[in-house]
């Protein structure tokens, strides 16, 4: 998703005045629009897949940064909690979710 400053700043007032075309141009070209107020960035506006990639990406991400915390903390020794443990805790959980409050 690259943005080209020329084309993707626009003011809120552009925006408001051509919606229909300027979400038609988001969803065609994928790339966000930074909607300016008095001449300042106010907000970014994306299409619903851009949206969609952009948290999906962050999602990996974070699973990631999990999984290297995890591989570290295993080469320092930590071997993590005994099963029966975690698993009382899942159970734990779930049933607290599925309680009738």
């Amino acid at each position: 998703m690259k943005m080209i400053l020329s084309e993707d700043i626009i003011s809120v007032t552009d925006f408001a005045r051509g919606t229909k075309e300027h979400l038609a141009e988001l969803t065609k070209t994928n790339r966000p629009r930074v909607l300016t107020q008095n001449g300042k960035a106010a907000a970014v506006v994306l299409s619903v897949a851009c949206y969609e990639e952009m948290a999906h990406e962050a999602e990996e991400r974070r699973l990631d940064m999990e999984l290297k915390a995890a591989l570290e903390a295993y080469d320092r020794g930590d071997r993590g909690r005994p099963l029966d443990e975690a698993f009382a805790d899942l159970r734990r959980k779930l049933f607290n979710s599925t309680r009738v409050k």
